[in-house]
């Protein structure tokens, strides 16, 4: 086995107002990102072309209708997060496996996105990490009230098992972090947040309105796994913006942020968002990269 990583030279807490980067680009390449810029990055990727975007943008990975071809894609985005995380800092990505209907393939079946996602992480240079599975709550109580409805004939064998859970994976860049002792003090979690926190399963989180994305993720989920894997003053990354739920997490949490958006029509909303009276937690910062990458 590798030696070891060496732990890192000590922290120290990031001076001044925080930053909130939005660049409107593809994060299959980064480059307005230094190497070892990021400490923690928080996204929900495509579900492959599970769900459709804004129509007419070549550079959406959910749009690509080949699976292996979406995770070849997938992997360029990885090896630009692992090049951008310090050493020891984080992947933490919200991945539900993909249900394809017999309607559409001849045939029910399950593309077991999560598990290839790991795959792909380890190629890149990440080490697993036990991961928290995310039982939506409207699901849960669709359940307790005895009208869901049935996948297959209902009362036979052979049924199908509805997909109401989510996966959040974790990915680590191999290394140690050493944060200061004021970080530290900034970043306590208290014993009943970090016993609710720290679980393999999380089933208190209903699941986010569709009004304003296909895929949105709720708030609570990246608050907590931003309370949970950064320190105060860290810098958070979202690749996949969508509406701009993680940079606003992170501007509530005292966290920088920067965050990519392939989609230029989500931009208003991200701005709205990021801009409210009530968040003064440091400036906001638009950029629209010209040209877009190929």
């Amino acid at each position: 086995m590798p030696p070891p990583p060496a732990r890192n030279p000590r922290e120290a807490l990031a001076p001044g107002p925080r930053r909130h980067r939005i660049y409107l680009g593809d994060c299959r390449t980064m480059p307005e990102l230094a190497s070892g810029s990021v400490h923690l990055v928080v996204t929900s990727p495509p579900y492959a072309n599970l769900k459709r975007y804004a129509e007419g943008n070549p550079d959406q990975l959910g749009h690509i209708d080949d699976y292996d071809e979406f995770l070849a894609n997938m992997e360029k985005v990885l090896r630009e997060c692992f090049r951008v995380l310090v050493p020891g800092g984080r992947v933490c990505a919200v991945v539900g496996d993909v249900n394809v209907a017999r309607r559409n393939a001849g045939r029910h079946y399950v593309l077991p996105l999560s598990a290839d996602l790991k795959l792909v992480g380890r190629r890149c240079g990440f080490d697993n990490l036990q991961g928290i599975t995310w039982l939506k709550v409207a699901n849960i109580r669709l359940e307790a009230s005895g009208s869901s409805r049935y996948l297959g004939k209902p009362n036979l064998p052979n049924g199908i098992i509805k997909n109401d859970t989510e996966h959040i994976i974790f990915l680590r860049k191999p290394g140690y972090r050493s944060p200061s002792a004021e970080m530290e003090a900034l970043s306590l979690i208290p014993d009943e947040e970090y016993a609710r926190l720290f679980t393999p399963i999380w089933s208190d989180i209903p699941g986010a309105s569709l009004k304003d994305h296909p895929a949105p993720f709720p708030l609570e989920i990246p608050r907590r796994l931003i309370r949970m894997f950064s320190f105060t003053g860290d810098t958070v990354l979202d690749p996949f913006a969508g509406t701009g739920t993680t940079s606003l997490a992170a501007m509530e949490l005292e966290r920088s942020s920067v965050a990519y958006e392939v989609e230029p029509a989500y931009l208003p909303l991200i701005v709205k968002r990021l801009q409210k009276p009530t968040l003064t937690a440091g400036e906001v910062i638009f950029e629209r990269r010209e040209p877009p990458v190929t």
